[in-house]
């Protein structure tokens, strides 16, 4: 009998240990699934980032900027009379005669009954008269006439450009001219001061105080309602001096007004 259970006991000692082989570590199993098929792994959580604020106005002056730079028409001085045939030879003679501040030039290439002003002025002895008057500016304003633009209106020439192009909507009384691109509109009459916005060729509006040629800066109003100080040397009213010629006798261009106001 006991030779018998020692058998038995050899017996199962034997099997157990041929259970302990066969069988295959948790980790062992999981390793073998192909990986198609596995369950998905959750990725490892990470910590969500702080959102960032917007920056202010003040930590971002480009946003600033643009938030009132809504566009403006432009009266981009162009001579549209170069087409006009005889037009060419007269500006030139027209500017050259200014140049030279030469009187006797200039008188041959107006009309005999040129316009000078609202009041009676008229024909080629004022002309002249005014030119050769020492304390005149008329050579000045036919000179800043050169850069202003020409418009073309059948055979009527009219210097600046802009006299004959003026929108219906705009009182010319009231209404400057910006004489340049990238001006500044500032907040205060200062080369200092902030800028509201640049200006380029623009049609501004004057404020109630109206306009003092004197003055170093102009208060003025853009045409988007935004509102600021301009260097005066950068605004010409739309009714300053204008140059308007036409065709005479033998088809030459003659000056039949040199006048400003209204």
């Amino acid at each position: 009998m006991r030779g018998r259970g020692l058998t038995t006991l050899a017996a199962a000692l034997a099997l157990l240990a041929a259970c302990d082989r066969a069988a295959v570590p948790p980790e062992t199993a999981r390793s073998a699934i192909p990986e198609a098929l596995a369950p998905p792994v959750a990725p490892p959580a990470t910590p969500s980032a702080a959102p960032v604020p917007p920056p202010t106005a003040s930590e971002s002056p480009a946003v600033e900027a643009r938030d009132w730079a809504k566009p403006l028409v432009a009266f981009v001085p162009r001579d549209e009379c170069v087409r006009l045939p005889g037009y060419p030879a007269f500006r030139e003679a027209l500017f050259a005669a200014t140049a030279k501040r030469d009187a006797d030039a200039l008188v041959a290439l107006a009309d005999p009954a040129i316009h000078l002003d609202f009041g009676g002025g008229a024909g080629l002895d004022e002309l002249r008269k005014r030119l050769i008057d020492p304390k005149g500016a008329l050579w000045g304003e036919i000179a800043a006439l050169a850069r202003l633009g020409c418009a073309a209106d059948g055979t009527v020439a009219t210097l600046p450009a802009i006299f004959s192009r003026v929108p219906d909507d705009v009182d010319p009384g009231r209404t400057m001219l910006v004489t340049g691109n990238e001006v500044p509109l500032r907040r205060k009459p200062s080369p200092a001061a902030s800028e509201v916005r640049l200006l380029d060729w623009a049609l501004v509006t004057l404020k109630d105080d109206g306009f003092d040629p004197a003055a170093r800066y102009t208060q003025v109003t853009a045409g988007d309602g935004s509102s600021g100080f301009v260097a005066t040397a950068k605004l010409r009213s739309l009714l300053d001096y204008r140059l308007i010629a036409d065709k005479g006798e033998g088809g030459s261009y003659r000056i039949t007004a040199l006048i400003a106001g209204d």
